[in-house]
């Protein structure tokens, strides 16, 4: 964290001139004062300090005030503290600092680096566009297109290797044709890595949600990066919509900047706007088609929450955001990316590695849920017994090396029971640790 300070200071620094000319010489004052209270939160953190309130036009200070207030006092230190709640307590603080800022707020310090890892992926760009254009409405293809969208921050290497190395004198029918199926087929080559695939459930439940659903089929993606992850994102929804799997799309970004890389509503605007503009035919009619999407509200990007960039765990949202836990229950599938995500949806405890999703969700069930990461951390559950120990022998490393991932899955096990006979019924889902069952209590017209 004091590294990533610096880089925001460097930032600042490199680009004074520039700022300057877009807000004028005043910004120079909010320029030193944010690198003062910079200097001034790594010499804190680097001391172990008290996590200070909030005090200044942070729209949500209230809740992160009252979340620090009801810390143990030992655990109020940033070495003390868990690490989510440490770590996302310092992302949170770096961002007030130009909240506060007469001419700076709203100014994103992370988004050259989310532009420049989309703009030097252009073969990556190219050759998933090219493989992902008419795909057949069939697992087969879906499945694909999950676990490119899981390893697209690997994948991009592999793509651009791939389509660099490709012989330059076939004729193009040929050329594309094989690159179609080379590149698709190229994400088998990861699977050995990919300890759980729940895809076929996914599969299977937008199917059935499409089948039973009258009204919208409504996805919501909580996303994760911005740059070449958001743009595999956007292929696998694209994908959805094309094929009648969803109707709308909902992405839930970051309200500010978070955590380098994560997606803002900015971000998508200028994603779209790079592809609209770009000096490739076919990623520019890709980037018009995406926009035509976006205004025809088929893919959205959902109100922003400071709920996404709080320090709590989602199983807590049903009481402190309901409005957002009451949005999410309207969606037929709830898509969360990423590690930090993941972390979330477990609380950022070490469970049993091989205790059951839906139990270290912890009645965190607004929808059917799928969760996808690549292991970064020690969070991790669903495993076969003796999975995690067989790993550890071979590769010591894996649960932080990102060289493994998850696709895991549980739905929301909402009975549909109904009126039965003139008896009104009320269903009610509880999970007690491996186990689930629907408990009815039937209630008759007169009584109970």
């Amino acid at each position: 964290m004091p590294g990533i300070m610096q880089q925001i200071i460097q930032h600042l620094v490199n680009n004074r001139v520039y700022l300057e000319e877009e807000y004028g010489r005043e910004v120079l004052k909010d320029i030193n004062s944010i690198v003062d209270a910079l200097e001034r939160l790594k010499m804190e953190l680097n001391r172990d300090r008290q996590f200070q309130l909030f005090r200044g036009n942070e729209p949500d200070k209230a809740e992160w005030n009252a979340f620090i207030s009801e810390l143990p006092k030992l655990k109020r230190t940033y070495f003390r503290a868990c690490w989510l709640h440490a770590e996302c307590y310092i992302y949170r603080r770096i961002y007030s600092f130009f909240e506060n800022s007469k001419l700076l707020n709203g100014y994103d310090y992370f988004a050259d680096l989310k532009r420049e890892d989309l703009e030097i992926s252009e073969r990556a760009m190219n050759a998933l566009t090219l493989a992902t254009r008419g795909l057949p409405k069939n697992y087969e293809a879906f499945s694909k297109l999950m676990r490119i969208n899981l390893w697209s921050n690997h994948y991009e290497i592999q793509l651009n290797a791939f389509v660099f190395s490709q012989d330059e004198n076939r004729s193009k029918n040929h050329h594309e044709n094989e690159t179609t199926i080379d590149v698709l087929a190229q994400v088998a080559d990861l699977d050995r890595n990919l300890l759980i695939d729940d895809s076929i459930l996914i599969w299977n439940c937008l199917i059935k949600s499409k089948a039973l659903c009258k009204d919208d089929v409504i996805v919501d993606l909580i996303c994760d990066n911005g740059g070449f992850e958001f743009f595999t994102d956007m292929l696998l929804m694209e994908y959805l919509i094309d094929n009648g799997l969803a109707t709308k799309v909902r992405l839930h970004v970051k309200a500010i900047p978070w955590y380098i890389s994560d997606l803002t509503r900015n971000d998508v605007e200028w994603t779209i706007n790079f592809l609209i503009n770009h000096p490739s035919e076919m990623l520019s009619n890709l980037g018009r088609k995406w926009h035509k999407l976006m205004k025809d509200r088929k893919i959205l990007v959902a109100p922003e929450s400071y709920f996404w960039t709080g320090p709590q765990s989602y199983f807590v949202m049903v009481d402190s955001n309901l409005e957002l836990y009451k949005l999410l229950s309207t969606a037929k599938l709830c898509i969360f990316k990423g590690d930090l995500n993941y972390r979330k949806l477990l609380g950022d405890y070490i469970w049993d590695s091989t205790e059951e999703f839906i139990t270290c969700l912890r009645g965190f069930r607004p929808a059917n849920i799928c969760a996808m990461r690549t292991v970064k951390c020690e969070v991790v559950c669903g495993l076969p017994e003796g999975k995690a120990d067989q790993l550890l022998k071979t590769d010591p490393q894996w649960m932080i090396s990102s060289a493994y991932g998850l696709i895991q899955y549980t739905d929301a096990l909402k009975c549909g029971c109904g009126l039965i006979g003139g008896t009104s019924t009320e269903c009610s889902i509880h999970s007690i640790g491996r186990n689930s069952h629907c408990v009815m209590r039937l209630h008759k017209n007169k009584g109970t």
